[in-house]
């Protein structure tokens, strides 16, 4: 710790840029290992039927924005830019080092941070039913978080969709140019009370997240018409609705968990690190019917946390498993430790390497998506297809 000390200490009295990026260099995100060209696109969508909570104004309604991967077409240039790892960094990168409770000039550089991703490449023409991926992040983190995960699966053949979870990510930027902090949590919890007071309504606002973008995505592929004139219209097409799975960090992994229980359309979920102490008893007593794999660091500061995961897997009658993973931290199950050792210095990564930490997870969520996500049921299409008729209407 004195040596990190002391080297912010000479980094921040020089000030000088070329000092800090060869001290503190970010990496280039490693490549998918699918045999697909990975596409992306970022788009903002409105919920007309959801009052937005976290605001004073109550005309304003929900809105988040999306980043999806996808398996794409061949580029018909070698010089095409990869998509970098932050949108918008020129907006970003105040919000996301006091995120990272770090000074800014020593994180700025993040931006020049490039992924395997092409921004608005069409489609791959030889993809015919596409199974989907939703990602919920972090408390107060990104869309891009795992951008890792989602270029995996993208390359073989999935399409992941993630969303700033508005007010609850450390920044999300509209299509309009207007931004929501993060101000979701509100002032500190020093109460049970005051805890299920602010978790409750996040919570509840996430997992809605979650079964929007499937409403949306619903009503895209029955509408022919939709985003005719863009290279993802073909994508939302060729999308398979009786094939979805839903996946998240952290916060995000308790997002996953209650999107898959109240939603007949998902079919199996991970959580990465999940955090299971605002999930409500009532879940946890329940359990879930349906596949979950839990991948979890050694050690939760808060023993609940493994208390209530232990209840819940011990409720769901061998449907939820999970893997505990000697020698990591919570930021392992994201991006951070690979885009820099230094996550290793302030403690944001534990003893595993990067490359380890990396193909664990990427074969573990492989494995467990083709698994379960292999042979709908004609009952799950039959409520696949009654749930978004009833919806289609609600975004725009």
């Amino acid at each position: 710790m004195r040596v990190t000390l002391l080297i912010l200490m000479l980094l921040s009295s020089f000030g000088c840029s070329t000092i800090v990026r060869t001290t503190l260099p970010f990496n280039d995100l490693p490549a998918p290992s699918g045999p697909y060209t990975v596409g992306t696109g970022i788009e903002t969508w409105e919920d007309n039927s959801r009052p937005e909570a976290f605001t004073d104004n109550p005309t304003d309604v929900r809105r988040i924005v999306v980043q999806y991967w996808y398996p794409a077409a061949v580029p018909s240039t070698a010089e095409t830019t990869p998509h970098p790892y932050l949108d918008q960094p020129e907006k970003r990168m105040g919000a996301f080092a006091q995120a990272m409770g770090l000074p800014e000039f020593l994180v700025e550089h993040i931006q020049e941070v490039r992924t395997h991703s092409l921004y608005g490449q069409a489609v791959h023409p030889d993809t015919d039913t596409l199974p989907i991926v939703v990602f919920s992040h972090g408390l107060g983190g990104m869309k891009s978080q795992n951008t890792i995960q989602a270029e995996e699966l993208a390359s073989h053949g999935y399409v992941v969709i993630a969303a700033d979870h508005a007010f609850d990510a450390y920044l999300t930027i509209f299509d309009d140019g207007t931004t929501a902090d993060y101000r979701s949590s509100g002032s500190e919890i020093s109460s049970e009370a005051e805890f299920w007071a602010v978790r409750g309504p996040q919570l509840s606002a996430r997992t809605q997240d979650v079964r929007f973008i499937l409403d949306v995505i619903s009503a895209r592929k029955s509408d022919p018409e939709a985003d005719a004139a863009t290279p993802a219209h073909a994508l939302w097409q060729r999308l398979d609705l009786t094939r979805i799975g839903v996946f998240g960090h952290s916060f995000g992994g308790a997002t996953s968990l209650m999107a898959l229980s109240q939603d007949p359309r998902i079919l199996a979920g991970i959580a990465l690190d999940g955090w299971m102490v605002p999930v409500p008893e009532e879940t946890i007593g329940e359990g879930i019917r349906k596949p979950v794999l839990y991948l979890g660091q050694e050690r939760w500061d808060e023993p609940l946390n493994y208390e209530k995961l232990d209840r819940f897997i011990a409720n769901s009658s061998g449907f939820a498993t999970r893997e505990i993973w000697a020698g990591t931290k919570h930021m392992d199950f994201a991006d951070a430790p690979h885009l820099s050792n230094f996550a290793r210095r302030i403690g944001f990564a534990g003893t595993l390497s990067s490359e380890e930490l990396r193909l664990r997870l990427n074969q573990n969520i492989l494995s467990f998506f083709a698994t379960h996500l292999s042979h709908p049921s004609t009952e799950v299409e039959l409520m696949t297809t009654q749930h978004s008729l009833s919806k289609a209407a609600n975004y725009r």
